[in-house]
């Protein structure tokens, strides 16, 4: 290979590093459950509140959305005083997580053990391509982890959890409304659960 050939793939391969766009941020949900729970025999619920709720902000839309999933599958809300068959609780964490990327303008070639290219073939008389220049950014995201729990009333027993993990909390009322429906509809995907294959 030539000169100019290697010189053209290696600046090629330089150029695709800098100009591949991060993926976008994703969400995962997870479900969990108890295999020997009657969910069957469920039909009525209440919301209770957590010790570690967390915002109290997105109570508005994670009631509202697991109270339409809920009664899509024939579970009736009422009040704690009503000895419902399950309590429900829901729980909110964010954290701030920082992003790095870096770039490099891929002209520095010498700097290793060949120096500037000297010994592969004596190419050192190019005078090099100078330092390797490279850039680092650091950019602030928030992530999200927003939890629901079911919780027998009777046996006072976890028997359902669904956990969703936003990679990045929207910056809008619209966009943490959106996420929030987005993630409970995930979670009540396939509620009430199957045993487990």
């Amino acid at each position: 290979m030539t000169a100019r050939k290697l010189f053209s793939v290696m600046f090629s391969a330089a150029l695709c590093c800098v100009l591949i766009a991060p993926s976008a941020m994703a969400q995962t949900v997870k479900v969990n459950w108890q295999e020997n729970a009657p969910f069957s025999d469920y039909r009525t619920y209440a919301w209770q509140a957590s010790k570690n709720q967390g915002a109290d902000f997105y109570r508005q839309w994670v009631q509202k959305d697991v109270d339409g999933e809920l009664a899509q599958k024939g579970l009736r809300q009422v009040d704690a005083n009503q000895n419902p068959d399950l309590y429900l609780y829901y729980h909110v964490v964010s954290q701030e997580v920082i992003d790095s990327t870096t770039t490099d303008d891929g002209f520095g070639f010498g700097g290793g053990p060949w120096g500037y290219w000297g010994g592969w073939g004596g190419w050192g008389s190019w005078g090099g391509f100078g330092p390797d220049f490279a850039h680092t950014e650091a950019e602030p995201r928030m992530m999200g982890i927003l939890s629901v729990d079911m919780v027998d009333a009777k046996k006072k027993e976890m028997i359902w959890r669904g956990q969703a993990t936003v990679d990045a909390i929207s910056n809008s009322q619209k966009g943490d409304e959106k996420q929030t429906l987005d993630s409970v509809k995930k979670m009540f995907k396939q509620f009430p659960p199957t045993k487990k294959g």
